[in-house]
């Protein structure tokens, strides 16, 4: 994938409905502008209540993403590897872990 010049595109991801809303989460994994295979990736990691999730492990693309104060990064190249894996989780110490996927926001 090849980010064009002068525009960050960001996809979303949503928890599945749980009854707790401070477990659901949304995050956001960016590509900035001409982004490239040895780039890091940031991702943003949210609550239901759109605080910053403190601590955790964001689970995407088969790579597992340490998120602290709300934030993350991802490798480009960790993109590129896991691409066509499918799943996406957050899990949050003391907590069970809470999946979620790719949504349009």
């Amino acid at each position: 994938m090849k980010v064009p010049a002068g525009k960050t595109v960001t996809l979303t991801f949503v928890s599945h409905p749980v009854k707790d809303v401070k477990a659901r989460w949304w995050a956001y994994l960016s590509f900035p502008a001409e982004a490239a295979e040895g780039d890091e990736l940031p991702v943003k990691v949210v609550d239901g209540e759109m605080a910053p999730v403190a601590e955790g492990v964001f689970e995407c693309f088969g790579a597992k993403i340490a998120i602290s104060e709300g934030f993350g990064a991802l490798a480009y190249a960790d993109f590129i590897k896991g691409k066509h894996e499918k799943g996406i989780w957050l899990h949050r110490k003391d907590a069970e872990p809470v999946p979620g996927g790719l949504t349009f926001a």
